[in-house]
């Protein structure tokens, strides 16, 4: 949040990818203005201390997920001293799309200049 909070207020234009996790619907990746987000807890936050800290409300180009993200795993306990711990993660093929779906606008946006 601080990296994309000064950056903004520093004239720099930017670019960010929200939470994966717990999401499995390729279709429901979207790219947005961060005030355009929904359904992805990550961007809420995101949003919120963008306004709070420096009162950005627009202008971070955003891919994220409207999917709901699935349930948490009931944690497990674990072998030796330690916790229990839930084992819940992002599927592999979701990480690169958010990337890719973000990298192919960053470079339409730049070839658009």
């Amino acid at each position: 949040m601080a990296l994309v909070g000064e950056s903004i207020k520093r004239g720099l234009r930017v670019a960010s990818s929200m939470g994966a996790g717990n999401r499995l619907d390729p279709a429901r990746i979207k790219l947005a203005d961060i005030g355009k987000t929904e359904m992805c807890p990550l961007a809420r936050q995101m949003r919120k201390r963008l306004h709070r800290h420096y009162g950005i409300s627009k202008g971070v180009l955003t891919v994220f997920s409207d999917e709901p993200p699935r349930p948490p795993l009931p944690p497990e306990a674990v072998d030796g001293p330690g916790r229990d711990r839930a084992v819940n993660g992002t599927i592999s093929y979701m990480p690169p799309i958010f990337g890719l779906m973000l990298a192919g606008a960053v470079i339409q946006r730049l070839l658009e200049d």
